[in-house]
């Protein structure tokens, strides 16, 4: 009786350490440097949280741009979702990562509007993997200016173009000393 459960024991160690041996392998292939221009990579999952104004819980979609800032440049660009992890392997160094979010259109065919923005700057140089949450700001659009008369009885700051004198205004005679038109009030 104690003979198959040593066996069954047995059989358990040596299965969990098979599984342990391959895992390893995995990990080590990822980083394998033996192949000949082989560079070392790390993998980094980007969450963007942002909460949409008109409607909670939205899937709207994301731009992430990935620019490196060290050694040679390079710019990646992700399409991602609102709240959803996107997962990518990457060259080690330094990252400068920018999410945009975008607000879809309510009519089919017309192009989405930008609607918050958000960086953050990640070093990758670690074997597991690095996390990125970004929390974009929103962006503030200033509405075109109304060149037309303002409705409020507001003054325009603008200043306004001199007055033209009417041909009859022009036309009149200087007064002597002490004469008034008539209409206006007197100096008194």
């Amino acid at each position: 009786m104690v003979e198959p459960v040593i066996t069954w024991i047995g059989k358990v160690v040596e299965k969990t350490f098979d599984r342990a041996m391959t895992a390893s392998d995995q990990k080590t292939r990822r980083h394998d440097l033996s192949v000949e221009g082989a560079e070392a990579t790390s993998d980094l999952d980007i969450i963007v949280k942002y909460t949409l104004p008109y409607w909670r819980g939205a899937k709207a979609p994301v731009t992430l741009t990935l620019r490196k800032i060290d050694g040679h440049p390079e710019i990646l660009t992700v399409p991602a979702v609102l709240g959803e992890t996107a997962r990518v392997r990457l060259r080690r160094g330094v990252y400068e990562i920018t999410a945009t979010v975008l607000q879809l259109p309510p009519v089919l065919g017309r192009a989405a509007t930008l609607h918050a923005v958000g960086t953050e700057r990640v070093w990758l140089g670690h074997n597991r993997v690095k996390k990125a949450r970004l929390r974009p700001v929103p962006v503030l659009v200033q509405a075109p200016r109304r060149v037309g008369p303002k409705r409020s009885g507001a003054k325009s700051a603008a200043p306004k173009p001199s007055r033209k004198p009417s041909t009859a205004q022009a036309s009149r005679p200087d007064l002597p000393a002490g004469g008034r038109r008539i209409g206006q009030p007197s100096g008194d």
